[in-house]
């Protein structure tokens, strides 16, 4: 699943605010909501909790297993037979100060095949562009 979206800042400031943590909860949609982890910047190793569905009735704990500085940040989740993902946000640099900020998202487990697979794609691709449309937001206000 992928989503992209070129947002009016520059790369560093990006980076910065989309993995402080502690204020996921101003901008991360209604679906994704931050549970628990550190009240600072993300860092590899992390380990954090969201709530999946519009009440966060289901509890997700995720890994941040990558990240590269200013470039990209990587978690892991889920359930390795059922469904688990592997999800990146990709920072690239381009003309004018500006920063594309791409999403990749990769599933395993009985539920990533057959005809859940395209469902899945959709959804996870449509919450991804919300993620990423809220965070635009989020940038537009004063830090």
């Amino acid at each position: 699943a992928v989503a992209e979206l070129t947002v009016d800042a520059a790369r560093d400031v990006a980076w910065s605010r989309f993995i402080d943590f502690a204020h996921w909860d101003l901008w991360m949609p209604p679906e994704f909501r931050p549970i628990a982890g550190p009240a600072r910047a993300l860092q590899a190793g992390d380990e954090l909790t969201v709530g999946l569905g519009r009440k966060a009735r289901l509890k997700l704990k995720l890994k941040v297993i990558r990240l590269r500085e200013g470039k990209e940040i990587c978690w892991s989740g889920g359930n390795a037979a059922l469904l688990s993902g592997q999800h990146s946000f990709l920072f690239t640099e381009v003309d004018g100060g500006k920063t594309r900020i791409r999403s990749e998202e990769t599933f395993q487990g009985l539920l990533s095949a057959g005809p859940f697979a395209p469902r899945l794609e959709r959804a996870a691709s449509n919450s991804a562009t919300e993620v990423l449309t809220r965070f635009v937001a989020f940038l537009k206000r004063p830090s």
